[in-house]
């Protein structure tokens, strides 16, 4: 059968894109660029936020109508978390819930249904080889209960893969020529929690049985839980093959919101923990992600997340506009009017593209080594990372994996501008 994949959403979701490629292919199947070379279409779906959902129920009936012989199959977070929804947009779909993405063989071959929660291992599946960088998974779901969130309604409580698993992945990928992966879930910082460990002993061991050059992107960790291994953490982040990059979600500056939504930590203990690794990582590239118009949000809550960002400056931030979610607690809350959300929307984005581009200005001039990740086919140049994760656009002619020498010439708000040595 040839298949045609359509991922949307987080690195998770193509970390498991990843994992469906790699079992259809050990199946027999062929994966084609093209829907129209198709015989069947996976959608690996995302429910975070409300704009996304409705893309993705519009393009399944238009992919359905203008296909309406071709098989199709609604994957990842929607089945779970919208069930009702999808049935009634897709009643002629397999529906295949993230936790049952060994049985996409099944799902495309027959309309079925693979509900439910389960405890499977991702990590030791098969996946798509040659892609770039390496996606590694290494727990499902998460042990918060924010009111907003419906992932947690999908993914349901923490389920880590063992250490051992995952490291015996990496070095088989590295020894294949990989050189770049990121470790990926819900949240990394509560990583190992079900099974007396944490992240930072995940990357101590990784870094003491994998050798050679590569390098590990740590992925999203809230705050709640990244206070409680901290000093481990940070002592863990000292190795050469860990990028300086941490990803850690404030999404309100003010306590009050924080504490509706659930959050479980103070605004202080988000300070104390980048004050922290810019103390051991002047240069650390820090990300961090705001909620505007959280219900409740008033004047004053929203001036606190301006006066946060201004205070931290973190190198990007994620903005959402806050977008009710079904079955989550937010979503009975009196909500905020969709023009105020706009004008706070804006006002966050100008003072985050302003604070991106103070911080990469300060790399001007700067040498060092960068790895190429990426090809940027618009701007015809390539991307690559530095030590601090860091993205650097270069014009030549390199391969994926390449590590190069860069001088950093100019910079903008979304990237640092290389020129190779």
């Amino acid at each position: 059968m040839r298949v045609h994949i359509i991922t949307y959403g987080c690195s998770n979701n193509k970390a498991e894109s990843q994992i469906m490629t790699g079992l259809l292919r050990k199946q027999g199947n062929q994966l084609v660029d093209n829907i129209d070379d198709a015989d069947a279409i996976v959608l690996n779906t995302c429910s975070v936020k409300s704009t996304t959902e409705q893309k993705i129920l519009h393009n399944i009936s238009t992919i359905h109508k203008k296909n309406p012989d071709k098989r199709i199959v609604v994957a990842g977070c929607m089945p779970e978390a919208e069930y009702e929804k999808v049935k009634e947009i897709a009643p002629f779909a397999s529906l295949l819930s993230t936790h049952h993405i060994d049985k996409i063989e099944e799902a495309l071959r027959t309309k079925t249904e693979f509900m439910g929660k389960a405890k499977l291992t991702k990590v030791t599946l098969p996946k798509a080889s040659g892609e770039y960088p390496n996606i590694i998974p290494i727990s499902s779901g998460c042990l918060s209960s924010c009111s907003f969130c419906s992932t947690k309604i999908a993914k349901g409580h923490l389920v880590s893969y063992p250490a051992a698993k995952i490291t015996m992945e990496i070095a088989r990928a590295k020894e294949e020529g990989q050189k770049e992966f990121w470790l990926t879930c819900q949240d990394c910082g509560c990583y190992g929690f079900d099974d007396n460990t944490n992240m930072a002993q995940l990357i101590q061991k990784i870094t003491k049985c994998v050798r050679g050059q590569y390098f590990l992107r740590i992925g999203m960790m809230n705050p709640e839980h990244t206070k409680i291994i901290l000093p481990e953490l940070i002592e863990a982040y000292k190795n050469n093959h860990v990028f300086k990059f941490l990803h850690i979600p404030i999404q309100s500056g003010s306590q009050g919101i924080l504490d509706v939504m659930r959050r479980g930590h103070k605004v202080e203990d988000f300070v104390e923990i980048i004050e922290k690794f810019r103390e051991e990582f002047p240069d650390i590239t820090i990300w961090t992600d705001i909620i505007v118009g959280f219900p409740g949000e008033t004047k004053e809550d929203f001036a606190k997340s301006l006066s946060l960002l201004r205070k931290i400056k973190p190198d990007f931030t994620n903005i959402s506009s806050y977008s009710v979610r079904p079955n989550t607690q937010a979503s009975k809350m009196k909500q905020i009017p969709t023009h105020v959300k706009k004008e706070r929307t804006r006002k966050v984005s100008e003072i985050a593209r302003e604070l991106s581009l103070q911080n990469n200005k300060r790399w001007v001039g700067k040498t060092g080594a960068v790895i190429i990740d990426e090809y940027n086919e618009e701007k015809g140049n390539f991307v690559g990372r530095n030590y601090a994760y860091k993205p650097v656009a270069v014009k030549g002619k390199f391969k994926l994996g390449d590590v190069i020498a860069v001088e950093i010439t100019d910079a903008i708000s979304t990237c640092l501008i290389g020129k190779p040595l």
